[in-house]
């Protein structure tokens, strides 16, 4: 069937497979102000494509079932792959992740798979929340009102392990084991592999309100998103955690250790803990009572320990002689131009 027009008819014929991003995603998934979160648009996109069936046909073209195109549960991705895939910094995907993870469009969990040969530690799984990424397709969606939809737990989620043959396969299209698929290294010890993905499971609007840091409204919404979106939800959960230890329940006491992070560009906590040892505590040096100390000069030679000036007497008579002659010369002339005048 042809069209009328020669160029539609050569694109119907192109078989283009990949990401389809609906346009309402560009209006829907935004940053506070409004903007579009290329990224997170991106990274959804990408994923819900692993997450459409593939059809299995028969011999007579028929679709007589599905499957997924990978294997296992969950899709099994890390953020250098889709740094790699799409010119992103793996900063830019992790924020990206952590943008859907947080607006509840997706589910991120960290594995770590075993078997007889080798051990691979935080791998990283994701999943989109199918009820959500809906209702983000509807033009009168406000992401704020999305809620946290948990996926049923299944038996191999539950598993620990993983068999040889499962490691050697590789998703439909995906990178190699060498590429990235898995996220960390395993040379961290496990302490800081916990408070990781203790900190990346936690919430900074929860935390916020769990506190008692003050009534969360919209303007308060919007300033949490704003420095998760400059920095990360663990650096700001981080700081509010700070703020509870020191008793200062303020928005304020947070918001001035998240702008001291970013001037010291900070990339997460223990990197944090770290810049602030190297630097250094200011003190500024106050005199008595408070007041700034005196400046003090350059004393003369001649000026002695206790103070007392032991000017030479002959230096000191000869200008006081000269001061006094000239005094009087003035003095002497300032009365003969008055008795002229008076004349």
């Amino acid at each position: 069937m042809k069209s009328g027009c020669k160029v539609v008819d050569q694109i119907g014929e192109l078989e283009i497979v990949g990401n389809i991003v609906p346009h309402l995603w560009y209006k829907n998934i935004t940053f506070s102000s409004g903007k579009a979160h290329f990224v997170a648009i991106t990274l959804l996109a990408d994923i819900v494509y692993w997450y459409r069936p593939t059809m299995i046909r028969d011999e007579s073209g028929m679709i007589v079932g599905a499957r997924t195109k990978f294997k296992g549960d969950m899709l099994q991705k890390s953020y250098q792959a889709f740094a790699d895939t799409y010119g992103f910094t793996k900063r830019q995907v992790k924020d990206g992740i952590d943008f859907l993870v947080d607006h509840h469009l997706l589910v991120r969990e960290f594995r770590t798979i075993s078997s007889s040969n080798i051990i691979l530690s935080n791998v990283m799984y994701v999943q989109p929340i199918s009820e959500n990424i809906k209702r983000v397709m509807d033009e009168r969606c406000n992401m704020t009102e999305l809620t946290s939809v948990c996926p049923p737990v299944t038996l191999e989620r539950t598993s620990p392990s993983a068999s040889n043959d499962d490691l050697s396969r590789h998703e439909e299209g995906a990178p190699e084991m060498d590429e990235g698929t898995y996220t960390e290294s395993t040379s961290k010890n496990p302490s800081e592999k916990n408070e990781q993905q203790q900190h990346a499971g936690e919430c900074p609007v929860t935390f916020f309100k769990e506190n008692e840091f003050g009534r969360l409204g919209s303007y308060m919404q919007g300033k949490i998103k704003s420095w998760c979106e400059r920095l990360s939800d663990s650096l700001v959960v981080e700081a509010m955690k700070r703020a509870v230890e020191q008793g200062k329940h303020y928005w304020s006491y947070v918001d001035a250790i998240l702008v001291k992070w970013e001037l010291l560009q900070v990339r997460d906590v223990k990197d944090a803990r770290e810049k602030e040892k190297q630097v250094k505590p200011y003190k500024k040096t106050i005199g008595r009572a408070g007041r700034k100390p005196v400046r003090t000069e350059m004393l003369p030679d001649w000026f002695t320990e206790e103070g007392i000036v032991e000017a030479p007497a002959e230096s000191f008579d000869e200008d006081f002689e000269l001061e006094k002659a000239k005094l009087m010369a003035e003095l002497e002339a300032y009365r003969k131009h008055r008795d002229v005048v008076v004349m």
